[in-house]
């Protein structure tokens, strides 16, 4: 998860393109491909857990929030295209 929400900050700084230039699946997923399927899913429920309670005007401004959502969007593809 650690993993996961670094490269989402790296994202939102440098780009997507960037970010998907640095994905190592090894780093973040586990070993064998049982592993890593299953980690993926645990990451992408913990993204999808955040994206969901983003809170407008509470945690940060409209515009911000709809950026974090669409990067943590990415961030959980890019965890289950990485198993």
């Amino acid at each position: 998860m650690d993993y996961a929400l670094s490269l989402t900050a790296r994202a939102l700084v440098g780009g997507v393109e960037a970010a998907a230039a640095e994905i190592d699946a090894s780093e973040w997923l586990g070993g064998d491909k049982t592993e890593r399927e299953a980690s993926a899913e645990a990451v992408a429920k913990s993204l999808a857990y955040l994206r969901d309670r983003v809170g407008v005007p509470r945690d940060m401004q409209l515009p911000a929030a709809r950026q974090l959502r669409a990067h943590l969007n990415w961030c959980i593809d890019a965890a289950r295209k990485a198993a």
